[in-house]
């Protein structure tokens, strides 16, 4: 399986020391690891979904077992389930089927219906919330305290808290919970009969038995403290939330010791078994049904209700009373179908912990040992808890990344290596503020000011103040294996670990005088090319045909968009590859824009905007705020959106008025441009140079690896250039092409667009994966370079045409 295996992921190269090293890790874990032999099996024949591809995201959702799915889809065809509200025969198996599974919740729990009710939610978000909505808050009175490791939804609560003016909301650390929850320090309150509620303040405590951000795990038995603090203060008592979502995905979560229990658990069934998505549950002690209250009812929740006054007498069972509205019942059936997968895969629980806990240790201890060639460590590392110790940690791995020179890696760049090569990790701040405070000492002033200056969580900014905005995750699950952990770690050692001081761009800096041309190359202008509708295919200019000249760019070159009808965002081929088949043509002779696709018939739009009817929208593109003009036309929006099947509308970009100066976008400052030159629809400047040598480079480079070439066309340049020598032109100045004169202001950044090929909409791992070898400085991936045209220097009329002479200027 292993050989197969990688050959899929195109490591044979390094396929010997990945075996010696996976025979070494089964000789140590073999009572550990994979079910008695049987974990390579059980991925083949349960987990098709897998072929090809390294998951790491168990935290996020595990996956399904093909199992589970067949026989519940054939539970389903052969067995009619009603709505559980009605009393039809299947609506009564329906109920009666639903009955069964609560119960089988709650002995995977070990406990039964006289201690815990099972009450079903969307998911453990829900589940947390309908806490908050039914807990006996004391206006004035009670307290909301939380773990700060807490997940947001945790953090949410404390929401309902302010709404009831609460005494307190205190985030607290794991060292404060036994000065806060001191039962010592409590004084002794006169005894109150056990069923006075009406004259007891309830407060409330959440945390997580598992972190999601970091994997630590934290005491059970903390529930058990709190008791003791309750014992001693009769006139209050601390209410306990556990937030077991992360934790029961690779462990048992035992109930059976009533008294000393969590009074409400949330928990998620995704996490468990990958499937049924779309459900959660909370499961609460039976003993306080008396004292939760409920606020809106929805139906199936009531035995009587007057529809004129405020007169409803609610279910009498915590479940039929707090589940709103018909449930998720099909899925609920469908749950007890992952049951039995997992059953008659893994046994039980303590298999799949010890499984996930062997390849941690492997995982944590290769990690953590890794340095570059001058002796400093690569990864920092979010946990101080042992890796073989799963009482205190889970199967998860939260680090960041530093370069031999002590510089951060930011946390996308590595997920998006990951990606193109079919890894699949999770990054950020994970939800958990509190854990990046923790580890990463990033405070909440410091998130405060971070906003202001428009950062938010799910921007594209890595880094705030010179520290990680965030982590990387990789989390193991029950069908994950020892391959998942050797391809992470070739991948990761390939990519992060320096073996040697890195290459600058500047090393080969040719010893030229300012003035000196490359003319003695018989550099040649091989194609010119345009984009009029940003993100589609391009437009190749026939040979020694003039183009004009703009100062935003080629004549039309982005000057279309499409826009998310829903968002109102510009559409990118990195979201939807298939734009790369809609081919964009420029009739100037006929004034036309006309626009084909696969099987679709051709569309002709007037280049003439006063010939068409268009609206003014406010758009973003690459987070520019925009003002762009929509097409109304039902027969353009149509086009467009039933090829992509996405709702979108045709744009034009507002520039092509004079009334819009106001909304014009600029080069990006990090460019060395000597003045804001204006931008249409481009991401970063007016002109993109590609060298067809240095495509030649990487494509020597990406067939050394056994893949595929790549064709010029991937990297959408503006200009092709022919006859210089592979990245000749990374210590150019200017560049005459003909009779127009272009300055140099740096080198393009890429992103996992160049893998998408423009003939087909294939995305592969080509040419980013290998860019990222030897073409990444400081975290970026360059290739290919921007430029601006010099129009004092430049002859008139502006235009510019294939097989033009190339004269270059080198950098001094």
């Amino acid at each position: 399986m292993a050989q197969k295996f990688f050959d899929s992921l195109e490591y044979k190269s390094n396929l010997e020391n990945i075996n010696t090293e996976k025979a070494a890790f089964l000789k140590e874990f073999e009572l550990q690891y994979g079910y008695a032999g049987k974990i390579d099996q059980i991925r083949e024949e349960e987990y098709p979904q897998l072929n090809g591809a390294i998951f790491l995201d168990h935290s996020a959702t595990t996956t399904y077992a093909k199992s589970s799915l067949t026989s519940f889809t054939t539970d389903l065809t052969n067995n009619l389930y009603g709505n559980p509200h009605a009393n039809s025969p299947s609506s009564q198996r329906c109920n009666q089927r639903l009955d069964q599974i609560r119960d089988r919740v709650l002995r995977h729990f070990n406990t039964n219906p006289d201690y815990y009710q099972v009450i079903f939610t969307q998911n453990a978000t829900a589940a947390i919330k309908l806490v908050g909505e039914i807990f006996p808050w004391t206006s004035g009175q009670s307290s909301y305290k939380y773990l700060r490791e807490s997940h947001n939804s945790i953090i949410g609560l404390r929401r309902f808290a302010e709404e009831f003016n609460a005494q307190s909301i205190q985030a607290i650390t794991e060292d404060d919970f036994f000065s806060v929850f001191d039962s010592d320090s409590v004084r002794q309150t006169k005894y109150l009969p056990r069923d006075n509620h009406n004259n007891i303040t309830y407060n409330l405590f959440a945390y997580p038995a598992q972190c999601n951000f970091s994997g630590i795990r934290f005491p059970l038995t903390w529930t058990c403290e709190i008791k003791k603090f309750n014992n001693k203060n009769n006139d209050s008592k601390t209410l306990v939330l556990l937030d077991a979502a992360a934790y029961i995905s690779s462990s048992l979560l035992s109930l059976s010791e009533v008294d000393t229990s969590p009074d409400f658990i949330t928990i998620s069934f995704y996490k468990m078994f990958g499937y049924p998505t779309g459900l959660g549950a909370l499961i609460v002690k039976s003993e306080l049904e008396p004292i939760l209250r409920k606020r809106y009812f929805g139906g199936g929740t009531l035995d009587s209700i007057a529809y004129d006054r405020p007169w409803q007498k609610f279910r009498k069972s915590l479940h039929e009373r707090y589940e709103d509205g018909t449930i998720n019942f099909l899925d609920i059936i469908a749950l007890d179908h992952a049951f039995d997968a997992s059953e008659r895969l893994f046994n039980n629980f303590n298999f799949i912990k010890s499984h996930v806990t062997s390849l941690m240790i492997y995982l944590s201890r290769n990690m953590k040992s890794l340095q570059h060639y001058n002796g400093r460590s690569v990864c920092v590392v979010y946990s101080n808890n042992d890796f073989s110790d799963n009482t205190f940690q889970g199967p998860v791995f939260s680090f960041n990344v530093k370069r031999a020179d002590g510089s951060w890696v930011g946390y996308l760049e590595l997920e998006r290596l990951a990606s193109v090569n079919g890894i699949h990790i999770r990054s950020g701040i994970l939800c958990n503020p509190g854990s990046v405070a923790r580890w990463i000492k990033l405070y909440p002033e410091n998130i405060i000011d971070s906003f202001a200056s428009g950062k938010t969580c799910h921007d594209e900014q890595d880094m705030w103040d010179g520290k990680p905005a965030g982590a990387v995750r990789i989390s193991v699950g029950a069908m994950s294996t020892i391959d998942d952990i050797l391809v992470w770690m070739d991948f990761f050692k390939k990519y992060f670990v320096e073996s040697s001081p890195p290459y600058s761009m500047t090393q080969n800096i040719k010893n030229i005088d300012e003035n000196s041309t490359s003319s003695d190359q018989n550099l040649v202008l091989e194609k010119v090319t345009l984009f009029p509708i940003k993100s589609c295919h391009g437009f190749n200019i026939s040979p020694f045909t003039s183009w004009p000249i703009t100062s935003q760019g080629l004549l039309y070159d982005r000057e279309w968009m499409l826009i998310d009808a829903g968002k109102g965002k510009a559409l990118s081929q990195k979201i939807l590859p298939r734009m790369t088949l809609i081919r964009p043509v420029i009739l100037r002779d006929k004034g036309l824009l006309l626009v084909s696709a696969p099987d679709r018939d051709p569309l002709y739009i007037n280049l003439d905007p006063e010939g068409v009817e268009l609206s003014t929208y406010s758009s973003q593109v690459c987070g520019d705020k925009i003002q762009a003009y929509i097409y109304t036309s039902p027969e353009i929006s149509e086009w467009f959106s039933s090829f992509l099947g996405l709702s979108c509308r045709l744009a034009r970009h507002a520039s092509m008025t004079n009334d819009c100066l106001m909304q014009r976008r600029f080069i990006k400052p990090h460019l060395d441009a000597s003045e804001n030159a204006p931008l249409s629809l481009s991401n970063e400047s007016p002109f993109l140079m590609i060298s067809h040598s240095s495509v030649d480079h990487v494509n020597k480079k990406i067939k050394e690896e056994g893949n595929r070439e790549v064709k010029p066309d991937c990297f959408r340049g503006n200009f092709l250039i022919n006859g210089a020598t592979e990245f000749d032109e990374d210590q150019w100045k200017m560049v005459r092409f003909g009779g127009q004169v272009f300055k140099i202001i740096g080198p393009c950044r890429r992103c996992r667009m160049v893998c998408i090929n423009h003939e087909n909409a294939e995305v592969t791992k080509e040419p980013y994966s290998t860019l990222a070898r030897c073409r990444r400085f400081k975290g970026k991936i360059y290739f290919g370079h921007h430029m601006v045209h010099v129009p004092d220097l430049s002859k008139i009329p502006y235009v510019i045409e294939s097989g033009s002479s190339v004269q270059i200027e080198y950098i001094n």
